[in-house]
């Protein structure tokens, strides 16, 4: 099933995985709020991340383990599966399954968006 995904959500995800890139796959909502304060103009609670993250695992796209009063989390899929994924639904869906038809339609798509650039 395609996933969708919140604004909030697929933020909190990218800055996982950006965190996840520097070798270190466990942390902490204040990790993920501190984050998102560097790089994200729109500021959101503390509460508003905790409780997306919990929502992320209820969906099975994070991790949570207690250590000692504190949660921590971690990606279940890379960036690059679910694009994946997302991509093979989207052939289910609107290609017939083919997904050389829908790779054809995203280069075109993509020279479009090129030159009109």
């Amino acid at each position: 099933m395609l996933s969708k995904h919140g604004i909030l959500e697929s933020a909190i995800l990218n800055v996982l995985w950006d965190l996840e890139s520097e070798g270190i796959y466990t942390h902490s909502v204040k990790d993920v709020y501190d984050a998102m304060g560097k790089n994200y103009t729109d500021k959101r609670a503390y509460t508003t991340i905790k409780t997306v993250m919990d929502r992320l695992h209820e969906k099975k796209l994070l991790l949570r383990y207690k250590q000692g009063r504190k949660f921590y989390y971690r990606t279940t899929m890379s960036n690059r599966e679910i694009i994946i994924n997302s991509l093979n639904e989207i052939a289910s869906r609107y290609c017939n399954g083919d997904i050389v038809r829908l790779s054809q339609i995203l280069n075109s798509v993509t020279e479009t968006y090129l030159v009109g650039a």
